[in-house]
């Protein structure tokens, strides 16, 4: 349990340093922030592995890298349904998917430094 709020806690973050590193990533306030790192908690777990199994071709080709327009569609599905979320284009969510892939990873680093990643 105490993991699952670290990393709740990573992702929250992550959202605020995002919205003071892009000008069209915005939050009303801190309780749009809190929402928002709950609804991409729930839509990752539920439409992400179905998004990766049905564009693995790209996935493939991209080397990956096809999983960042994932992300961001999944960043505008979730600014869609919180109130107090936008974003003002579909290229300010990729950058702001590869930023917060970028930071909750440094985060993580720091908050579970003896977690070993292969």
């Amino acid at each position: 349990m105490r993991k699952f709020f670290l990393s709740w806690s990573i992702n929250i973050i992550s959202f605020f340093i995002v919205s003071r590193l892009i000008n069209g990533f915005h939050f009303q306030n801190f309780m749009s922030i809190f929402l928002t790192s709950i609804a991409f908690g729930i839509v990752n777990a539920m439409l992400k592995p179905l998004l990766i199994f049905l564009s693995l071709p790209f996935m493939l080709v991209t080397f990956g890298i096809f999983l960042f327009v994932i992300n961001a569609a999944l960043l505008e599905v979730v600014a869609f349904f919180v109130r107090g979320f936008s974003i003002d284009s579909f290229l300010t969510a990729i950058v702001g998917s590869l930023l917060l892939s970028l930071i909750s990873f440094i985060i993580s680093l720091i908050v579970f430094p003896k977690r070993v990643r292969t």
